[in-house]
């Protein structure tokens, strides 16, 4: 398997080839390819998940068989619709985001975003958490309600999207509402990443601070972070944005040791925008797995998703 810590014991950039479009938005009257994740299923087939929106902008989760081969990645037949908006009033009434997948003691389990629109376009995203059935490729909501949401910690939403599980300990990295900023355009979301913990991935208890610092006052969103363990060592990959001369979404990243305390080092996140195409104007929502000794990555390019998803693969040292 690669080793990540060779990328921090010499400082030096990881080195992410995109491997190009995986999935191009091609559903009747459905938009976007956004938030993709995925599961191992057997041998070189993976399930997986991604979310598009209807006419009205409200976002569905779809489920595919795809190969994973010799730095590749084929989506097998055509995606199925899996996971719905709820019924009104609920949390998740306008809109289901697929985040990340997660294995524990063989079941699997989807947690997603749900999505709730406010008058004068604010809005609400907390979190749910489905059964995901391999075999038949569908999806059951465990609870009517989020598993993580707003509370006393949490006072504007709470979207959790990376996991990691060992035992019973579950752990997230979640994005937690800091603001809400009225400008001469509407308003603008202010978000980071927190950390909270488990013991059934079901109840959390949320800690408190930004597990990362906003850089400076031009940055004021952080999108779906994507945590993998090796070694004793924690490794986030994130969107952010923005910076004084950019208002599109990077991939930055950060490492940890214990997964509290976080050293950022955008400089060496590996991956870029392309001179032109798809990803030329940002990328976001990445999405890390390891598959045969070798490390993937899932995310999107222009238009949060409009143009679907892609694929790079990271090289050895």
């Amino acid at each position: 398997m690669t080793s990540l810590a060779g990328f921090l014991e010499h400082d030096r950039p990881f080195k992410w080839s995109k491997r190009g479009l995986v999935y191009t938005p091609a559903i009747a009257e459905f938009s976007h390819g956004s938030h993709p994740c995925a599961v191992h299923y057997k041998d070189d087939v993976f399930v997986v998940a991604f979310t598009s929106r209807d006419a009205s902008s409200r976002s569905h989760v779809y489920l595919s068989y795809a190969t994973v081969a010799d730095g590749e990645m084929t989506m097998l037949g055509p995606p199925k619709l899996a996971l719905g908006p709820g019924p009104a009033g609920y949390f998740d009434c306008d809109g289901v985001i697929s985040v990340s997948i997660v294995t524990h003691r063989d079941r699997h389990y989807l947690y997603y975003v749900g999505w709730q629109n406010l008058p004068d376009t604010l809005w609400i995203c907390d979190t749910g958490r489905a059964i995901l059935d391999l075999d038949a490729l569908t999806l059951t909501k465990e609870f009517l309600g989020p598993v993580l949401g707003r509370d006393k910690s949490n006072p504007l939403f709470a979207a959790g999207t990376a996991f990691h599980v060992v035992g019973d300990r579950w752990r997230t990295w979640y994005n937690s509402g800091v603001s809400w900023t009225k400008t001469e355009t509407g308003w603008l979301h202010h978000y980071g990443i927190h950390h909270a913990h488990s013991e059934d991935g079901i109840d959390w208890t949320c800690d408190p601070g930004l597990c990362l610092p906003f850089a400076d006052e031009y940055e004021y969103a952080f999108g779906r972070p994507c945590v993998v363990a090796q070694d004793g060592v924690y490794y986030m990959w994130f969107a952010h944005r923005a910076t004084q001369q950019m208002a599109t979404y990077r991939i930055g990243f950060a490492w940890s040791r214990d997964g509290y305390s976080w050293n950022r080092n955008d400089a060496i996140s590996g991956i870029d925008v392309a001179p032109d195409g798809w990803d030329s104007e940002m990328i976001c929502y990445p999405y890390v797995f390891e598959h045969q000794d070798r490390f993937y990555m899932l995310y999107n390019g222009n238009g949060y998703g409009r143009t679907g998803f892609g694929l790079a693969t990271l090289d050895e040292q």
